[in-house]
């Protein structure tokens, strides 16, 4: 089927739609048995290094959760702030101070920070999944760019700090 824009629309009703599914799952089943074959041989390595990885997690979500609590806490103090400005501001009076408290706080909105957070700790593909559930449609593509760009500069910090500390 083409568009009017000359753009090919596949049916997902089609056969190689569903040949092209069935093939794509087979290979993932594939991918995940291997990927996990070694399990048992490392066994006795993973319980060793769990409590490091554990402690380091902990640390790690302990302080991206202070941030986004304190994220949450510079909104809430810039909705009251607003709110109090817009109550004591005559109509005639336009206030700068007023449209900046209220740029920053729809550049730090839950959603925002919610999937900017899903970025952060578990990359562009749950992001992406927290926006399409919740509908988020304008957050779909910066999701996708924060967690690629994301991977991309932690793969080189993390080459420097190997190279530093090797």
């Amino acid at each position: 089927d083409e568009n009017d824009n000359g753009a090919i629309h596949i049916n997902a009703n089609n056969a190689i739609a569903k040949a092209g599914e069935t093939l794509g799952t087979s290979l993932l089943y594939l991918f995940f048995a291997t990927a996990g074959a070694p399990g048992w041989r490392l066994k006795d390595s993973i319980q060793r290094s769990f409590p490091p990885i554990a402690s380091f997690l902990v640390v790690l979500y302990g302080i991206h959760g202070a941030v986004l609590w304190g994220a949450k806490t510079l909104v809430d103090y810039a909705r009251t702030s607003e709110k109090d400005a817009a109550s004591t501001a005559d109509d005639d009076d336009d206030d700068d101070s007023t449209e900046e408290k209220g740029f920053w706080r729809n550049v730090v909105a839950p959603q925002r920070l919610l999937v900017a957070s899903s970025a952060a700790i578990g990359g562009p593909a749950t992001a992406a999944a927290l926006a399409k559930s919740f509908e988020w449609k304008s957050l779909l593509t910066p999701s996708l760019l924060v967690g690629n760009v994301g991977y991309a500069v932690a793969t080189f910090i993390g080459l420097i700090f190997y190279g530093v500390f090797r």
